[in-house]
């Protein structure tokens, strides 16, 4: 992902998010990129960690771009509630994509959220999000 894209993203995480931020990468087939990880956080993660956590969202991407068994257009994000984190995975075609976790706490406004994420990678990286949905204003 270029620079000026992740800072623009990462902005708007720290805007949004604030101190409920924990984490956001961003994966392709070369391997991840670290766009922001809160210190807790980064000290509870190796490189390895990191390295299989992006292996494993690249194969979601792919099941990301099924249509089956809805018929309701393409998934533009997954979002999961866990204990510790929310995480929001936004595949981004073909092995691209990003992940970004935030506190439980965060959980309020999530549409918000994730349509705003939307438009700033679709706008703002290199990889254009496919079919992007006609609610961000493509």
């Amino acid at each position: 992902m270029a620079q000026e894209s992740a800072n623009r993203l990462v902005e708007f995480l720290e805007d949004e998010a604030k101190e409920h931020l924990r984490g956001a990468i961003h994966y392709s087939e070369e391997g991840y990129e670290l766009l922001y990880m809160r210190e807790d956080v980064d000290a509870m993660y190796s490189d390895d960690d990191l390295l299989n956590l992006s292996a494993y969202y690249r194969q979601q991407s792919d099941v990301q771009t099924t249509d089956e068994p809805f018929t309701l257009g393409n998934c533009h994000c997954n979002v999961s509630f866990y204990d510790e984190a929310i995480l929001f995975h936004f595949g981004q075609g073909d092995s691209i994509g990003t992940v970004i976790t935030l506190e439980p706490e965060a959980g309020r406004n999530i549409v918000g959220f994730i349509t705003e994420c939307l438009k700033l990678l679709h706008f703002d990286t290199p990889q254009s999000i496919e079919n992007a949905p006609k609610w961000i204003g493509a």
